[in-house]
């Protein structure tokens, strides 16, 4: 399912890609707001290169960045509670101290048991998959504002409503059984976070490598963005008393090098790498 999901954010991105045309800038307001936005959802490096760039004769950036911003909303689905962020530390705690003494079943059926009853308390059956689908509407509508569209997030909605309501469905599915069905370990859905140093053991470069090598002699590779998701299970080794766990890795997520600028031709060489610029040395 995890292949699926990644194959519909896929063909969506690449749908959305296809149509994009440049327009009169937006009103100030309302492009400063979508700016924040992108950069809290994707990072500032990413943000900033859908701003200054221009994507009208090769729109690979946007293709990149909306994979991007797809993949870690429906990432957010798959790994949450109960969709409510104020009780994610709160299971996640109780989830953590049990797995130290309880074998891994017990914990499991507490986890499926607290995931299911909180939804059912909360929603009471209630499709959330429409709600959903509007607000990555609204995530791809301010993407595509920062990089020079008009896009309104009902327009974005009325035109891909199906195809981002599939993803949805997808992200809540995998929520459902990864929570409430699997009660003997865990599986972990895996999105590598911004300027993240690339690790060829943890993560796959989507480019095949050739991108890596695209920067100036001895600059080490940082993450631009997660083209894919990953997936890893977790167990319990037994008859631990401390919590100890054993994580076979499933698929790794694919990821977007920061070298993507320079293969781009969008940095020289003697620049420094945009992900690093601010890191202090």
């Amino acid at each position: 399912m995890v292949r699926t999901l990644n194959l519909e954010i896929s063909e969506v991105a690449t749908q959305v890609t296809n149509s994009f045309h440049s327009a009169e800038a937006p009103e100030p307001d309302r492009a400063a707001l979508a700016f924040e936005r992108t950069r809290e959802a994707m990072g500032p490096v990413m943000a900033e290169l859908l701003e200054t760039i221009q994507h009208q004769d090769d729109p690979l950036l946007i293709d990149i960045a909306l994979k991007a911003d797809m993949v870690g909303f429906a990432g957010e689905i798959v790994s949450a509670w109960d969709f409510q962020h104020q009780s994610r530390s709160v299971f996640t705690g109780v989830y953590k101290q049990m797995l130290r003494s309880e074998p891994h079943p017990v914990a499991g059926q507490w986890r499926a048991h607290a995931q299911k009853y909180s939804k059912q308390r909360l929603y009471n059956g209630r499709d959330l998959a429409t709600g959903f689908s509007h607000q990555l509407a609204e995530r791809i509508a301010d993407l595509l504002t920062v990089a020079g569209a008009s896009a309104a997030a009902e327009d974005v909605h009325a035109t891909y409503a199906p195809h981002l309501e599939t993803i949805v469905r997808v992200a809540l599915d995998l929520q459902r059984i990864i929570g409430e069905e699997v009660i003997s370990c865990d599986y972990e859905v895996l999105v590598v976070r911004f300027d993240e140093i690339f690790d060829a053991e943890a993560m796959d470069d989507i480019y095949g490598g050739e991108v890596a090598m695209a920067g100036p002699p001895g600059m080490v590779p940082r993450v631009l963005s997660t083209a894919d998701l990953g997936l890893r299970r977790v167990e319990k080794v037994a008859d631990s008393t401390e919590g100890e766990v054993e994580t076979t890795m499933l698929l790794k997520p694919k990821v977007v090098l920061d070298t993507i600028v320079y293969e781009l031709g969008l940095v020289d060489d003697e620049e420094v790498s945009p992900s690093s610029a601010d890191t202090p040395a």
